[in-house]
C-alpha cells in the first residue's frame, strides 16, 4: 500500500472513529483484517482501507472489540 499523507490516518484517529483502543487496530493490522503501513516508526491507516474496513465487517463479529477485554468479539475467543 502506497500511502499519500494527506490521506493517512494514525491508529489513534482510527481507534476513534471506531470506538475502540489503539492495541485492537494494531492487532486487526497484523492480522490482515485491516491494512495498515509503517511509516517513520508509527502506523497509519487510509482513509480508503479504512472506509474498505467498515462496509466489509459493519456490525460482524470480526469489527473491532469496543472494550478492553482482549477477548471480547473481534478475536473470535469469545464464542
Amino acid at each position: 500500500m502506497s500511502l499519500d499523507p494527506a490521506k493517512m490516518l494514525s491508529v489513534d484517529a482510527v481507534a476513534a472513529r471506531l470506538g475502540t483502543t489503539k492495541m485492537n487496530v494494531l492487532m486487526h493490522i497484523k492480522r490482515g483484517v485491516l491494512a495498515g503501513e509503517e511509516l517513520d516508526g508509527g502506523w497509519f491507516v487510509t482513509a480508503e482501507a479504512l472506509e474498505a474496513y467498515e462496509k466489509s465487517f459493519g456490525s460482524e463479529k470480526q469489527q473491532l472489540c469496543r472494550s478492553a477485554c482482549s477477548k471480547a468479539g473481534g478475536c473470535s475467543s469469545c464464542g
